[in-house]
């Protein structure tokens, strides 16, 4: 098959995680498989690479802030000329914005291919993903709003990240719905000894690590809060350095317990989340974090850590039904992070139970299978 996943993410951002693993699992059962996103650095000009078999197109980022993830004219402009310039079986659109969407629906659908819409977040209405970000011109809002249903009814199929978009896609009456999570990174994440990742990254081998991964960092007052009944403990936040963490964390009197990596290359991503004696993903209960399932938690369960995290959505189902983890509301999210922290066999075992749900339910393999059956049933 001739396949083109449309991402409208930076390279190494965001729903990109998603689609270049199954793009690198599909081009490894011998489909050409091309996957385009937007390029970190570049303005002007588009950049080709090919990355374990995917053909990997970086459009260019010309627009303003946030909107260069969705509607950069440039990037609008090289992805419709590509699709009327190559025939597509099948085209994967991951999400609604029009970076992502709009090349599949005029150039590729009129060129023949099928199109399957990927449902990773729940964008927009109260609470939601859209809401909760920076204030948009309320006529994309408005735009958005019906667009990210729309595309999804317009599609050949949807494909969703969690089990609430799934019975969101059912009851908007799309054409076929298959429920896919996202796989775990187990072959770039691996469980590492926790005194060698220190050492490596001389770290001392006493002090407690509360870990987190993310661009996305909201919700960590509920860590910041709980590190006031851990005062041992130090956190961990690999990823951005965001300042209004370290306001928050001052507010709290924890930031002198606040370890913020910045960039972390994909390759030490393992080592550092190995230096962490439990994993933390909080969530407040929310729609936007009801439909999602974050990505952190695949990382902490590949890297054979425990997770504490707030009961929400698929990720408190994930936790319940295999383990891996404890979940804990959010006023007892400290005492439960004290007590975890208190019995490391108890950790141990947990992490071993979390590399062991990761390889099982959330291997890229096994997830790889039912997305190709989809598309050669659409084809």
């Amino acid at each position: 098959m001739r396949l083109l996943f449309l991402n409208h993410n930076y390279r190494a951002s965001g729903t990109f995680y998603r689609a270049m693993p199954m793009a690198e699992q599909l081009a490894a059962r011998g489909h050409e498989v091309t996957l385009l996103c937007v390029s970190p650095t570049r303005r002007w000009r588009a950049e080709w690479s090919t990355t374990n078999g995917v053909r990997v197109g970086e459009m260019p980022n010309f627009a303003w802030g946030a909107t260069a993830e969705g509607y950069g004219p440039l990037d609008l402009l090289y992805r419709n000329a590509h699709t009327l310039a190559r025939r597509y079986d099948l085209i994967h659109l991951f999400d609604h914005k029009p970076n992502a969407t709009w090349a599949g629906f005029l150039s590729g659908r009129w060129r023949g291919a099928r199109l399957v819409a990927d449902w990773a977040d729940w964008w927009t209405g109260p609470r939601t993903h859209n809401d909760e970000g920076p204030a948009r011109v309320r006529l994309v809002r408005r735009f958005e709003a019906w667009w990210e249903l729309r595309s999804k009814q317009w599609a050949e199929a949807v494909v969703t990240i969690s089990t609430v978009l799934y019975q969101r896609a059912i009851d908007l009456g799309c054409r076929r719905v298959l429920y896919l999570p996202t796989g775990a990174a187990l072959q770039r994440i691996r469980p590492w000894p926790i005194a060698e990742a220190r050492r490596q990254l001389g770290l001392s081998a006493d002090t407690p690590v509360i870990g987190f991964i993310g661009s996305g960092q909201g919700d960590l007052e509920i860590v910041l809060r709980a590190l006031q009944e851990t005062p041992a403990a130090h956190l961990l936040i690999i990823g951005p350095a965001r300042a209004h963490i370290r306001e928050l964390a001052q507010q709290f009197g924890v930031a002198h317990r606040l370890w913020q990596t910045g960039f972390v290359a994909d390759e030490l991503v393992g080592v550092y989340l190995a230096c962490a004696n439990v994993m933390c993903l909080p969530m407040a209960d929310t729609p936007h974090n009801r439909g999602r399932l974050p990505n952190k938690l695949l990382d902490y369960m590949a890297a054979g850590r425990p997770t504490l995290a707030t009961p929400v959505g698929d990720v408190k189902t994930i936790l319940t039904t295999h383990g891996g983890g404890l979940l804990a509301e959010a006023d007892q999210f400290g005492a439960t992070l004290q007590a975890l922290l208190e019995d490391p066999a108890f950790c141990a075992e947990l992490g071993r139970q979390a590399r062991c749900v990761a390889e099982v339910y959330f291997n890229w393999q096994t997830l790889t299978d039912q997305l190709e059956a989809l598309y050669r049933s659409l084809l």
